[in-house]
């Protein structure tokens, strides 16, 4: 299944965000922060966290990512 923009904007604002896996259970929650977060910071705002994290943290940010991606796919993609 091929993934949006939307999509992909939305997996980094949750990647960049301070949520935890074990905030995710409330689709509420998740939509209202990347949302908020996406309109404080930009999806470029977003991109550019990301980005440092992926080299300061490599291994972790790749694991933040899919998990990010997943969350976006089954939570909040089911959501809309």
């Amino acid at each position: 299944m091929q993934e949006s923009a939307d999509d992909v904007t939305r997996a980094e604002a949750l990647f960049a965000s301070d949520l935890q896996a074990a905030d995710v259970s409330d689709t509420e929650v998740v939509d209202r922060t990347v949302t908020d977060l996406l309109r404080h910071d930009g999806p470029k705002g977003c991109s550019a966290r990301m980005a440092y994290e992926f080299g300061e943290h490599p291994d972790l940010a790749a694991e933040r990512m899919r998990w990010a991606r997943e969350v976006v796919r089954h939570l909040v993609g089911a959501h809309r």
